[in-house]
């Protein structure tokens, strides 16, 4: 299928603004800004097209390292932890560049006169990390509210140290013009990205989407200790089933695709919820029930994820009516949607949690057939369960 990269990392990004709600508690934009100011950088040097979106994906998901944050740290703290950018240099070549990079994210805080994380100096730093670390200082000190003279000069304060003499002179180049100013408020800063950035498109068969996007059910997982696993061993039962129905490639792929992003809206739920040992209260299970309107918001920006934004969105309505964000009943839920929702209740009684230790096959079906008694779950398929994972 004809894949827009440009929809990918909309989607992307949309995750990342859940990190920093983690973090900050509000969505702030941050990468979207520093891929903005990125994508305007690389302009003045003329970049190509692919480059130039190349530099636009690594500038916004600067900070997936951050997703193992958990909440600990404050966005200008996370900016000094070294981790970071190791895990986010792990992270971020599960996306689909167009051409290989490498240590853009690792060295994206190193200052050119060496006194980085790794004190790498001038030409040792990659062109985009030294690009993405400009955006990025800008992007901390940016405030509406604020003199824009008392921004900028805070940069050229750091030319020769953080920056060299030619980046400072392109990052002030840009600054230039008021479109710049005004595309970086909140309500354009999106629009500014989708206009600007050059589209790509790649040709990818469902199963190498299926590669990638089982890439990236590992960073969601890994968003808690409690289920680090979870998309994973879903998309193998998943695989199984499909086989056992006899549903086509095609099919077997998209399901695959929409178990390994089902869970993609926990990424806006606080660790601090998710691993809580006791009792959710009201509003936190109100918080934890909105994770999937999330991934369908994620994922509804996808041409050609109609079928899979459906079934990974759906993993939570029960065929009562009772289940959520929607209130689906069973007329409304077609056949995928109702397996990947029987069986993501089955994986998570298997697994771990804060609150208790996993169940046994067993234990699980026995919870399985009272909620199928109960007209939760489709009967079938709960058998079906019984004995393919006996």
């Amino acid at each position: 299928m004809d894949f827009s990269l440009n929809q990918f990392l909309i989607s992307v990004s949309f995750v990342l603004d859940f990190i920093e709600m983690d973090i900050l508690d509000n969505v702030t934009n941050h990468g979207k800004r520093v891929g903005y100011v990125a994508l305007k950088i690389g302009e003045e040097l003329d970049l190509t097209k692919d480059e130039a979106f190349n530099l636009l994906a690594f500038a916004i998901m600067h900070d997936i390292g951050g997703v193992k944050n958990k909440g600990k740290a404050s966005k200008s703290e996370m900016e000094k932890i070294k981790e970071h950018c190791i895990i986010g240099e792990e992270n971020i070549m599960r996306f689909p560049f167009t051409s290989e990079y490498e240590n853009v994210i690792l060295y994206h805080h190193e200052n050119y006169d060496g006194s980085g994380f790794f004190n790498k100096t001038k030409d040792e730093i990659p062109l985009f990390s030294q690009i993405i670390s400009i955006a990025d200082s800008f992007e901390l000190l940016y405030d509406p509210e604020k003199s824009r003279k008392e921004m900028l000069t805070k940069i050229k304060e750091q030319e020769n140290k953080m920056f060299s003499e030619k980046m400072v002179k392109n990052f002030l180049k840009i600054t230039q013009n008021e479109s710049f100013w005004l595309n970086l408020k909140d309500q354009f800063i999106l629009s500014a990205i989708k206009t600007e950035s050059p589209q790509v498109s790649c040709n990818y068969s469902l199963s190498e989407l299926h590669e990638i996007t089982s890439l990236f059910s590992d960073i969601i997982d890994s968003k808690s200790e409690f289920t680090k696993y979870h998309s994973t061993k879903l998309s193998r039962k998943v695989e199984i089933m499909a086989d056992y129905y006899d549903f086509g490639k095609e099919k077997s792929y998209k399901l695959l695709i929409a178990a390994d992003l089902h869970d993609i809206g926990k990424m806006a739920i606080s660790n601090s919820i998710l691993d809580k040992p006791s009792s959710l209260s009201k509003k936190e299970y109100r918080t934890v029930k909105a994770h999937t309107f999330y991934t369908r918001k994620a994922l509804e920006t996808i041409d050609g994820f109609e079928e899979i934004t459906e079934w990974a969105s759906n993993h939570h309505e029960r065929n009562d009516g009772s289940g959520y964000p929607y209130g689906l009943t069973k007329k409304e839920l077609d056949f995928p949607s109702q397996i990947l929702a029987v069986l993501d209740v089955y994986q998570a009684l298997r697994e771990n949690r804060p609150y208790r230790e996993p169940m046994t096959h067993n234990e699980a079906v026995k919870i399985l057939k009272t909620m199928e008694d109960n007209n939760k779950l489709d009967k079938q398929i709960v058998d079906d369960i019984d004995q393919l994972f006996n």
